[in-house]
């Protein structure tokens, strides 16, 4: 790996760390929700009560974004991951000492506005420190991040106690405090704040040249930032132009629905749903997901510059749609008929294991790609804010409603919702979404504004 290679993988992988606390963050209520329910331990909580405490998180997801984007644009990508860390911290105190739900309620909260920021500001930043010929499988350490995260608390969770568990996981922001204070901030926005001389070093960094040899892509940023400029920085910029416009419309599709698909509520409520027949207990299943969901990035990763971001995508989402399906199927014979499907309890697990590979082969990891590549820099702020607060809007509704149209319908309904979602996704990927791959920011940039919208284009 060349040295402007692998500095630009460290720079991208250490800011993504913030996403494993996130991960953290997504996971731990499946082995702790499992545990209260057998145990009483720390408190007992009602079916009401646990669905509101999952879905505070995007309560918090919901709230922060706007402010990230503007502190974003104020004090540095970098700079706001590096303060906001605080906020981590502070939910794993909250989660240590509680003994009432509402303390729960309040942690997650907090957590909710830090995945918010990470949302907002680690695909901007990510985007903007790494090269073309990498920038597709960089951006899929978001994804891959998160998965880790969510892994690391199944995992951890069945094997220790409610208090070691929150210590364990607790302690990886203050190391990231520690990593974040060696890492460059973005040449962009060095360069739209006049620090030339800052910028051409911390590019100069990432790219393991001498400034003399980075002189073309440093000018190239530089007249990028500076059309960019020209443009108002305000909400109504998103929809000013042609390419604003389909760059907004492809990323909130996505976005809707890649969440509407069923991921949150997978991860949050996986331990709980599956029926106690199946292949192995409940947590184990759960841990298995987790591997699934750590793995089949890396096919993501090793696939999306050089098959692209489209293809990825429309396969993704039909294998979501055709596992969500299964799942549907099987709860709807267990639910409304007589055909014994207890006798078939296996087929949830391998359907969820089916969907978590589907997702994160594209779907998952690719709408934090597209998000930090098709907006312009006097948009990034503004638009990576809207878009994580849409993630968090639709995740919020997906875990709030998952027990009750569980309790009130049936299970299958869920996985019929996660189906049609899934389909939807597919359809809008064939015929609205462009393809990145390989292209600069600008290059982007220059396509999105063409006049003609290329749909029904092949799938290349």
């Amino acid at each position: 790996m060349a040295s402007g290679v692998l500095r630009q993988f460290l720079a991208s992988f250490c800011i993504n760390i913030s996403v494993f606390i996130a991960g953290n963050t997504l996971g731990w209520p499946s082995p702790v929700l499992y545990s209260i329910q057998k145990t009483g331990q720390p408190m007992n909580m009602s079916h009401s009560e646990s669905g509101l405490m999952v879905s505070m998180l995007y309560i918090g997801n919901f709230i922060s974004p706007i402010p990230s984007g503007a502190l974003m644009d104020m004090i540095g990508r970098k700079m706001t991951i590096h303060v906001l860390t605080v906020i981590p911290m502070a939910s794993w105190v909250m989660v240590y000492f509680a003994k009432q739900p509402i303390v729960l309620h309040l942690s997650r909260l907090l957590a909710g506005s830090w995945l918010g920021t990470v949302i907002t500001v680690i695909p901007t930043y990510v985007g903007e420190v790494s090269e073309p010929k990498v920038r597709g499988a960089f951006s899929t350490f978001f994804q891959l991040m998160a998965n880790v995260g969510v892994l690391y608390a199944y995992i951890i969770g069945p094997l220790v106690d409610y208090h070691m568990f929150t210590i364990i996981l607790g302690s990886v922001p203050i190391i990231f405090v520690i990593l974040m204070f060696y890492l460059p901030e973005s040449p962009y926005w060095l360069t739209k704040k006049g620090e030339h001389d800052k910028a051409a070093k911390a590019l100069s960094w990432l790219r393991g040249k001498p400034v003399e040899e980075i002189k073309k892509e440093l000018s190239e940023i530089e007249d990028a930032v500076t059309a960019d400029s020209r443009r108002s920085t305000s909400y109504r910029e998103l929809v000013a132009t042609r390419g604003n416009r389909k760059a907004f419309m492809m990323v909130e599709v996505i976005a809707i629905t890649q969440r509407a698909s069923g991921i949150s509520a997978l991860m949050a409520y996986v331990s709980t749903s599956l029926p106690e027949e199946g292949p192995m207990k409940p947590n184990e299943c759960v841990i298995v997901i987790g591997f699934v969901l750590f793995f089949s990035v890396f096919m993501s990763t090793s696939l999306v510059d050089r098959s692209g971001r489209r293809p990825l995508l429309m396969i993704s989402s039909w294998g979501c749609a055709l596992f969500m399906f299964l799942a549907a199927l099987w709860f709807f014979l267990d639910a409304k008929t007589d055909v014994g499907a207890r006798e078939f309890a296996w087929v949830p697990f391998v359907a969820m294991i089916g969907y978590s590979f589907s997702y994160c082969v594209g779907l998952g990891p690719l709408q934090t790609t597209i998000q930090g590549e098709v907006f312009p820099t006097n948009t990034k702020g503004h638009a990576s804010g809207i878009t994580a607060m849409v993630l968090a809007l639709v995740s919020f509704g997906s875990n709030i409603f998952y027990l009750q149209i569980a309790d009130s319908v049936g299970m299958y309904m869920n996985f019929v919702i996660f189906t049609l979602s899934s389909v939807i996704a597919a359809l809008f990927v064939q015929f609205f979404v462009i393809e990145t791959k390989g292209r600069s920011l600008h290059q982007i940039q220059k396509e999105l504004n063409e006049k003609k919208l290329k749909l029904l284009s092949p799938v290349a």
